[in-house]
């Protein structure tokens, strides 16, 4: 058991990365990055029409199937998903996604990547029906992925009519149901298919094929790595019907390669090679098997590496049955011994999201915050904090928000009477996440610091912040601080005048002037001649609007 885990450890390294002739230019050592739909944003489709209507748009894509999509099909009538447009990337949302509808990549479509996909076909016969996969029309640069093929009606998994660079891994091929028709997978559909030579390049690595009668696979024209397999029988479905394993025929070479063959008739079938066959064996184990188990002559040597990876035989079986098959957690796994990480441990002092929070919620889907998650505003809405500090003051907000819209959006930040209305600016996405300073003045003790958004408008998504003293309260001072607010984010600095006004109780204006920055702070002259009381200083700039309550003796 304990080896078994560890084998499977061992195999799991390199699954989160395309492997073999899907990373290649045709049958050459130039790489090819298979990206599928790369860094688009994802969209989750709940309908077949929408997971069709982007599987053939003309945009990159990251398409996440959530639940059992399609209608179903026989023979060449049904629900079918079109692939006719490169880079794209298809996968199931949760283990065992089912598609009740065959794929079908065509139309020169490249830089394809479908993961982690259940396809049942209705059961196998002879008719020229869909097969659960085809690959054809010079599509190229595909990579399949823990997904599994049952049941197809004419096969499991075809790669024909020119195409090229195709790798399989972690997939399983099978048949639940006995037919004289349960083969799997074609390479090359005719010995007459020149639109096909110097193609059908592929590569089958830790897949399973499991009581398929014949084609694991069988092929013309390529160069086929197999390496790395489970190939099991089972009597109870393949009885009475000629079982053929691994076959070269017309133009093809195979390399065959430290795989394992179980209860399997013919593993290695050389009755199509026509002269032209090639079926190189190495290194593989044949367990209760019968018939040919022989290679003949020498294949090719890949052009791409996976020696660094590639298990010992002995290793496979147990490799293979863990990890095979539609088993991934969520889309963005590719290890099948994947944990999901928890959030980074907060590194500032406060998190927003345990706030009170009035128009809006703690939310987690967004990518990059700390702690529980973050605060997504409603238009109108705030949160807010209890920030408490030894020492009254002035001190720095440090603040990490993310701003995916097109526009500004601004906070108001208060405690007490003091209140900073500040912007920040947009970061480029919704997980990408930036630090705003902002100048409040604290009380000592506990303060109850509420950011909200500012005339019903939304705000940024905001995560954590630090406080920092930046200058005490000194008593039976009349001094204040200039009052400025910075961002790293976008180097706004305090301007260099300030638009002061000066009101009543009953808001009315009494005073209104110019005043440089580095005389805001001197309460006194501003107000001198205004009779004793209490009033209400405003501060505007370009960019920093603030108000506070001021006494005058």
């Amino acid at each position: 058991m304990l080896c078994g885990l560890a084998v499977c450890a061992s195999a799991a390294v390199d699954q989160c990365k395309p492997i073999g002739w899907a990373t290649r230019a045709g049958r050459t050592s130039t790489e090819f990055n298979v990206t599928g739909g790369g860094n688009a944003t994802p969209i989750t489709v709940k309908t077949f029409a929408d997971l069709q209507k982007y599987a053939k748009d003309s945009s990159p894509r990251v398409i996440y199937i959530d639940g059992t999509l399609g209608d179903g099909w026989s023979g060449t009538t049904g629900s079918r998903l079109n692939i006719t447009a490169s880079n794209k990337t298809i996968i199931g949302l949760k283990p065992g996604t089912l598609l009740k509808a065959p794929i079908h990549i065509t139309s020169k479509a490249s830089n394809i990547i479908v993961r982690n996909i259940v396809i049942q076909g209705p059961g196998s016969n002879a008719d020229q029906a869909w097969d659960n996969l085809t690959i054809e029309g010079e599509s190229k640069n595909i990579w399949i992925d823990h997904c599994e093929f049952w049941d197809g009606q004419d096969g499991n998994a075809d790669v024909v009519k020119g195409s090229d660079n195709v790798t399989f891994t972690w997939c399983i091929f099978g048949y639940k149901k006995k037919s004289t028709h349960n083969l799997s997978n074609l390479i090359g559909s005719s010995d007459n298919e020149p639109v096909s030579e110097g193609k059908l390049n592929v590569t089958y690595m830790f897949n399973w094929w499991k009581a398929a009668n014949q084609r694991k696979p069988r092929c013309r024209y390529g160069n086929v790595h197999v390496v790395n397999n489970l190939l099991t029988g089972d009597a109870s479905i393949t009885n009475g019907t000629d079982v053929l394993g691994v076959s070269a025929g017309h133009m093809c070479k195979v390399r065959t390669e430290r795989n394992v063959f179980i209860n399997e008739s013919n593993p290695i079938y050389t009755g199509n090679a026509n002269g032209s066959g090639v079926n190189e064996v190495i290194d593989n184990i044949f367990t209760n098997c019968s018939g040919n188990t022989k290679g003949t002559g020498t294949s090719f040597t890949p052009p791409y590496e996976y020696t660094s990876f590639m298990l010992k035989a002995s290793e496979v079986e147990a490799a293979v049955k863990a990890n095979a098959g539609a088993t991934l957690k969520n889309p963005t796994e590719c290890d099948a011994n994947y944990v999901e990480p928890e959030p980074p441990t907060p590194d500032k002092q406060y998190q927003a999201e345990a706030g009170t929070i009035t128009g809006g919620v703690s939310e987690s889907s967004n990518a990059g915050y700390h702690g529980d998650g973050y605060v997504n505003f409603d238009k109108g809405g705030d949160v807010v904090v209890k920030v408490k500090v030894n020492t009254a003051g002035q001190y720095r907000f440090d603040i990490d928000f993310a701003n995916g819209s097109s526009e500004v959006r601004s906070l108001a930040i208060s405690a007490g009477l003091d209140t900073a209305m500040t912007s920040f600016k947009t970061t480029g996405g919704w997980t990408v996440w930036e630090t705003a300073e902002v100048l409040v003045n604290l009380a000592a003790g506990e303060n109850a610091v509420k950011f909200a958004t500012v005339g019903g408008n939304d705000g940024p998504n905001i995560d954590q912040f630090d406080v920092t003293l930046v200058k005490a309260t000194e008593k039976d001072s009349t001094e204040e601080e200039p009052i400025s607010i910075r961002s790293k984010s976008f180097a706004m600095v305090a301007p260099s005048v300030y638009r002061v006004s000066i009101f009543d109780t009953k808001g009315s204006l009494v005073r209104r002037m110019n005043v440089e920055s580095a005389k805001v702070g001197d309460v006194a002259w501003m107000t001198r001649g205004l009779p004793a009381g209490l009033y209400v200083m405003q501060l505007k700039s370009v960019s920093t609007e603030r108000s506070k309550f001021i006494a005058v003796k």
